[in-house]
């Protein structure tokens, strides 16, 4: 009887396999009653450890009566002649294996999102406000408000690979040159090894700025290698690529929690409050708009934050119509 490698058996499991594969697959279980019963046992002691593996709450107690129980009830509907099943070593192999998934499965539960990216596709969600979120691989990202995206680190797969639906992010990639960190943003592709960045989506715009490392960005076989403090707008629309230098790091604001402004016009620091806050925010004179300002403003109160800017260039500030205006 031909063996099969079980890590080709494992993917198979897991519908990673390619076809070539899975059909290698097949012809193997198809060409032996043996390698049938054989590939049958595997899949029960994968189907039951994934059971476990799927609960995001740790209770080991009921790991291991859950496992009993499975074992137990596999002992009393099977035919009697599968009673030198459960004493073979096949069995205790598979016994062995299912507690090793029972031990993974209590330490996944410490891991993010209790390690199902390894093996399925996790959404991350923001709401009303920012949100920091580990990865399996020890990348973090921090996602701002109304923010959508998903990512799996499959153990098989030789990416790590995010979906940005919408919103924006910053990055710190954990370093791994054997499995490239990827986001997809519709045609937009950023391939990364480890580095810290920036991605905004908007409705037909991908901006990405690099703050440390290097990012490769791709749409429609052009691609853009952009290197620490440089900027990239690309047109999702027509494939247009805009390489310029950030005229600010007002973006940074909802991972430092602060405004920076470092002699900007004000008109930029007003845009960015009002992103921030979802506020309508206007300057109601041109001259205003071009004033430069130098200060560092907490992401608390806007109210706090308008009174600091009318206390430190003289404004007059007013609201209403449900808007601010600065004069």
């Amino acid at each position: 009887m031909e063996t099969m490698n079980e890590e080709k058996l494992i993917k198979y499991l897991l519908q990673e396999s390619d076809s070539e594969e899975s059909k290698a697959v097949q012809e193997w279980i198809s060409e032996d009653e043996k390698n049938q019963k054989q590939f049958e046992e595997i899949q029960w002691v994968w189907n039951s450890s994934k059971v476990l593996l799927e609960k995001s709450e740790v209770d080991e107690n009921q790991a291991w009566q859950r496992f009993t129980g499975l074992r137990n009830e596999k002992a009393a509907t099977g035919p009697k002649q599968n009673q030198r099943f459960l004493q073979s070593n096949w069995f205790r192999a598979a016994a062995a294996i299912t507690l090793i998934f029972v031990s993974a499965w209590v330490y996944s539960a410490f891991l993010p999102q209790s390690g199902r990216a390894y093996y399925s596709s996790v959404e991350l969600q923001s709401e009303g406000s920012p949100i920091e979120v580990p990865l399996l691989d020890g990348t973090q990202i921090t996602l701002n408000k109304n923010t959508n995206l998903s990512y799996s680190q499959k153990v098989f797969e030789s990416e790590r690979k995010v979906n940005l639906m919408s919103g924006e992010a910053f990055f710190d990639v954990k370093r791994n040159e054997k499995k490239p960190f990827v986001i997809q943003n519709e045609k937009v592709q950023i391939t990364v090894l480890g580095t810290s960045f920036h991605v905004k989506t908007t409705q037909n715009t991908t901006d990405v700025i690099v703050v440390s490392g290097s990012v490769q960005v791709e749409i429609d076989g052009k691609k853009e290698v952009l290197k620490p403090d440089e900027k990239l707008s690309v047109n999702r629309i027509t494939g247009e690529m805009k390489k310029t230098l950030p005229s600010n790091k007002l973006y940074n604001y909802y991972v430092s929690k602060k405004f920076q402004a470092d002699g900007i016009p004000l008109e930029e620091l007003v845009t960015a409050l009002s992103e921030a806050y979802g506020a309508t925010i206007e300057i109601d004179r041109e001259d205003l708009k071009t004033l430069s300002i130098t200060t560092t403003l907490e992401y608390g109160l806007l109210n706090k934050n308008l009174e600091v800017l009318r206390e430190t260039l003289n404004l007059n500030i007013s609201q209403r119509d449900g808007k601010y205006v600065i004069q």
